[in-house]
């Protein structure tokens, strides 16, 4: 029987603010989340496996894993990257073509700009898992009798059953385009792959979309992007410009909610280090908004690039908000207080009951706890008072 249990190391701190409340194994290494993709590529083994969640799947990854005995560890320079459970344990040094090859997210960043490589990754298994339809040259008059006009090789757009594409413009020129099952693209609607749209979601009218992107199951997304990875169950259904962002889930951006994701004078950007407790130097040119789960914004936030906001904040105000804003925090440009709890999972049962789940006594459990262990962040961060 197989069994696979994903652990966070040290280093996972770098992960915050996608990581509060979940374990980075159920972020997105492009369309689907690392854990799912993991047991995709391990179908069939049947050992009990200890992954490092920083550890993406790629398939020079995974010929590693299927390779390994039980007993076998492996790891570098103190790290462990998986282990198969066994009565002796060995250490196994693989042998690697190309470095390269092995991907580890060191920063919550990563994700935007490991998107386009985790589609490629996932593209086979993703193929089989949503059961797609590649589209043929063939089809090309037909599909543009229907204003739906495609710029590059039609055998580039996989659609999963039940996905809908009304008028719109695809283009393929430097990547595929996956449409999970359920989707929509609505009207007038601009997409340049790589792009995966998840299960149930929907693009909406006039959106436009820059590769590598990908956007999660339940989700409604209009305005710009531009190398985001949105998480399920998340919305930024109205205007507003996003690019090289990370939006975790059951989050909600406002009408014409944005982000600059470079600096006016083309510099070094700092990032929040949830390791550092500080602002830090990040070696990137651009990045744009950092977000955890449950978090919302009001109409017309206007983000400062880089900014990294953690989980069950409730944005608003005219100016600009903080750079870092804690989790749990009320407010914005005018002061943070502290958002309430009972407020906070009143808000969250809510938004939970609108997409037919039910926010169990488990999940509000977790809740209370997720807000007493970033309690001392915002203290350390800010002068909150009660909100």
């Amino acid at each position: 029987m197989q069994d696979i249990i994903f652990f966070s190391d040290s280093k996972c701190a770098n992960i915050y603010p996608l990581n509060i409340g979940r374990c980075e194994s159920t972020l997105h290494f492009g369309g689907r989340s690392v854990a799912q993709q993991w047991r995709d590529i391990l179908t069939g083994i049947d050992s009990s496996f200890e992954i490092n969640s920083r550890l993406m799947p790629t398939s020079a990854a995974g010929r590693i894993l299927r390779s390994m005995k039980p007993g076998d560890s492996w790891g570098n320079g103190g790290n462990v990257y998986a282990i198969i459970k066994g009565e002796k344990i060995k250490h196994i040094d693989p042998e690697i073509i190309q470095p390269s090859d092995l991907l580890f997210s060191e920063s919550a960043a990563d994700y935007f700009e490991m998107c386009g490589a985790g589609i490629s990754e996932d593209f086979e298994k993703l193929k089989l898992a949503w059961s797609v339809r590649t589209l043929s040259e063939e089809e090309r008059e037909a599909w543009a009798l229907q204003g739906v006009i495609v710029h590059g090789e039609l055998d580039k757009i996989h659609l999963a059953p039940g996905a809908i594409i009304r008028s719109c413009n695809l283009n393929t020129e430097e990547g595929d385009v996956f449409l999970g099952p359920n989707s929509e693209v609505m009207e007038g609607a601009n997409i340049r792959g790589p792009f995966v749209l998840g299960e149930n979601s929907q693009l909406r009218m006039g959106a436009k979309v820059y590769g590598p992107t990908s956007i999660g199951k339940h989700c409604k997304v209009g305005g710009e992007l531009s190398n985001v990875v949105i998480h399920d169950y998340s919305n930024k259904a109205h205007g507003g410009f996003l690019g090289n962002s990370v939006i975790g889930s059951w989050c909600n951006l406002g009408a014409e909610t944005s982000a600059s994701n470079l600096k006016n004078t083309y510099g070094e950007i700092e990032i929040y280090s949830g390791e550092m407790k500080k602002n830090i130097k990040s070696g990137r040119t651009f990045c744009g908004l950092l977000m955890g789960d449950h978090s919302k914004t009001a109409i017309h936030t206007a983000f400062d690039t880089a900014t990294v906001v953690g989980a069950f904040c409730n944005i608003f105000g005219s100016g600009t908000p903080p750079k870092h804003i804690p989790s749990f925090s009320w407010g914005g440009s005018d002061g943070l207080a502290e958002y309430r709890l009972e407020q906070a999972i009143s808000t969250a049962s809510k938004v939970l009951s609108r997409r037919g789940l039910e926010l169990t006594p488990e999940k509000e459990s977790e809740i209370v706890k997720l807000f007493s262990t970033t309690e001392r962040e915002r203290k350390e961060n800010l002068n909150l008072t009660k909100k």
